[in-house]
């Protein structure tokens, strides 16, 4: 929908992209392979906080005719807004099912470093990705749980949650 209201604008000054080159930037999108990656989200823990997750990664991406598979590595920065109070790092790796080409099923593992220490973290998740010329755009959610090596204080107990967005080239 995005894309095509910036096809619409960029034809009506003009300038925009014929069908053949909307085309071709599908094409060169998905058998690229190699994607960078940015996300935004906000992470929900256990006491209610709403965290800010900035987060920095490369996915591998193999894309079949009608489905695909992926391996990606990232990492990310969750806390307060400008460094205010707990601020934690996340690194980890995963992998990721498309039953659609535009549907990511995906599963991640990593450890959450703080001052305190280190615990392990596990995720599932669902996104749905737009493109856009050669971009792309992708609303994600996922659930998440931390081992019990950090204490029943800990902000990451239990089962927390993330919704955001993943911005990829």
């Amino acid at each position: 929908m995005l894309s095509a209201l910036i096809v619409v604008l960029l034809n009506s000054s003009g300038a925009g992209p014929t069908p053949a080159k909307l085309q071709k930037y599908k094409l060169d999108y998905q058998e690229r392979m190699h994607h960078v990656h940015m996300d935004f989200s906000s992470t929900r823990t256990a006491f209610r906080q709403k965290n800010i997750t900035v987060g920095l990664g490369y996915e591998y991406h193999v894309d079949r005719q009608f489905n695909g598979v992926s391996v990606e590595v990232l990492g990310q920065k969750i806390g307060r807004l400008l460094f205010r109070g707990d601020q934690f790092w996340w690194v980890g790796a995963g992998i990721g099912w498309w039953p659609i080409r535009t549907v990511k099923v995906f599963m991640q593992v990593g450890a959450l470093f703080d001052d305190i220490g280190t615990a392990t973290q596990g995720r599932v998740g669902v996104g749905y990705n737009l493109r856009l010329f050669m971009l792309a755009v992708m609303p994600y959610v996922y659930f998440q749980t931390t081992d019990g090596a950090r204490g029943s204080d800990s902000e990451f107990r239990g089962f927390t949650w993330a919704i955001g967005a993943r911005i990829q080239y």
